[in-house]
């Protein structure tokens, strides 16, 4: 008797979005958002790393140094183990696990910003999942609307990334502004990366449009 085969984690598309069709699919607004909620998240903490680290008493040029090393460690790791991850757990799965492990490093980072190992740990964990979004979701573009359009396609994706890049650092700069405080910063960042989670949650492969499938 035959064992029964399982279900794989993921399945390459064997139609070829064009961009105007990808652009019909909900699952592309759901990881658009993902992708720019779960990126400003990391970018809320990147950025304020130095001066937050001082603010605890450690010295700036010691987290220019070390903790920006450790972090760039981070941060190409999760680009690069993180694809050999996603082949072997899931795109989508990968993507919500660390967006998830993201929205908690959050405030312990904050919580811990005073030992500098502990320190390194965190930043080393936030840069991760941060370089892990870069990568799988370019992945995930190709698996999801095929390969042949997946230039253009993953461009349009990747200005969630572009978003990011805007509001992640600004947000973070006004609420420290207002509060003189970095924990609401690293909590704010910690909910976007929750609403990001959530929307990875509800992302589905998309639905081949009806005249393909005649």
């Amino acid at each position: 008797m035959s064992r029964p085969q399982s279900t794989p984690l993921f399945v390459f598309s064997t139609y070829e979005f064009k961009p105007g069709e990808v652009l019909h699919t909900p699952t592309f607004y759901f990881m658009w958002i993902a992708y720019a909620l779960g990126t400003s998240a990391g970018l809320m903490v990147i950025s304020q790393l130095v001066p937050f680290a001082k603010s605890q008493g450690i010295p700036s040029a010691a987290l220019a140094t070390m903790g920006l090393f450790v972090g760039a460690i981070g941060n190409a790791s999760g680009r690069i183990l993180s694809g050999w991850m996603s082949d072997a757990l899931g795109r989508l799965n990968v993507l919500r696990l660390m967006i998830a492990i993201s929205a908690i490093a959050m405030p312990i980072l904050y919580a811990v910003g005073a030992n500098v190992a502990l320190l390194y740990i965190m930043v080393f964990v936030v840069y991760w999942c941060y370089g892990t979004q870069l990568s799988v979701n370019a992945s995930t573009t190709s698996d999801f609307w095929g390969t042949k359009n997946a230039g253009i396609n993953y461009g349009l994706l990747f200005t969630a990334w572009g978003v990011a890049g805007i509001i992640g650092p600004r947000i973070a700069g006004v609420l420290f502004d207002k509060y003189k405080n970095y924990r609401y910063a690293f909590y704010t960042a910690a909910v976007l990366a929750v609403v990001a989670l959530l929307c990875e949650l509800v992302a589905k492969r998309p639905q081949v449009p009806g005249q393909a499938r005649a």
